[in-house]
């Protein structure tokens, strides 16, 4: 429900403690978005070119999540154009998209279309593999910033949530990832879990640049670095197959 999209029906909650307690299963979230998006590049590869089936792809993707995380780097983007922390935090509230907001976008979907376009005329195996890996631990980072970082919004309804994930949830976290990875690792090769590192340093530096600028992390922190642990993925994947 928080992630995506997807109705869930009763099964849902708006409890902060119940989301605190499903965070562990975020990295499952990224799974069932990759099987869907996978779905989507296959069935229409077999009759359109490989450049547009990634765009599908990728369209699939925005309608899946509704944008979610986009729209966090979107507002981080625009906050650059600010010099204080109360004024950053103040545009990041306001829900209109800016300059930098708006190449931000266009420059992350333009990575992700060439990156993938290219992957897909390489090895589609690897495309796929590339989608599963991005998606699972794109969420899985956002389960380790919060576990490891401040909120900077002291009067957030959602601080709630991100102060009530601790190390032992992001331990879990990491666990259901590691077991979404397995297909990966059995089908493809068993160094794709090397790719655990490479997310974890792309959420370090995020942490580091989000504490410079905001002294400290919000959902929207969480939804660009999410989409930069996405991009980053593909490029090295892209970078082993070429």
């Amino acid at each position: 429900m928080f992630l995506t999209r997807m109705p869930v029906g009763r099964h849902c909650s708006g409890d902060p403690l119940v989301l605190c307690s499903a965070t562990r299963y975020f990295p499952a979230v990224g799974f069932v978005v990759a099987c869907m998006l996978s779905a989507v590049f296959l069935l229409t590869t077999r009759v359109l070119p490989e450049s547009i089936s990634v765009a599908l792809l990728l369209w699939a993707g925005v309608i899946l999540t509704g944008a979610f995380h986009e729209d966090g780097l979107a507002d981080v983007a625009d906050s650059a154009g600010a010099f204080s922390i109360e004024r950053k935090l103040e545009i990041m509230r306001d829900s209109r998209v800016g300059t930098y907001g708006s190449l931000a976008l266009i420059l992350l979907i333009l990575v992700k279309f060439v990156a993938l376009w290219e992957l897909a005329l390489v090895n589609v195996t690897m495309t796929i593999a590339a989608l599963f890996a991005a998606h699972v631990l794109s969420r899985w980072s956002s389960v380790w910033l919060m576990a490891s970082q401040e909120y900077a919004r002291p009067e957030a309804a959602n601080r709630v949530v991100a102060e009530g994930v601790d190390y032992r949830r992001f331990w879990h976290s990491t666990s259901c990832a590691v077991l979404m990875f397995l297909p990966i690792a059995l089908y493809v090769s068993p160094m794709v879990y090397l790719l655990f590192p490479v997310a974890w340093l792309i959420s370090l530096i995020s942490a580091y640049r989000f504490r410079k600028a905001y002294s400290g992390i919000t959902g929207d922190c969480l939804g660009a670095s999410n989409q930069l642990v996405e991009a980053g993925i593909y490029i090295v994947i892209l970078a082993v197959a070429s």
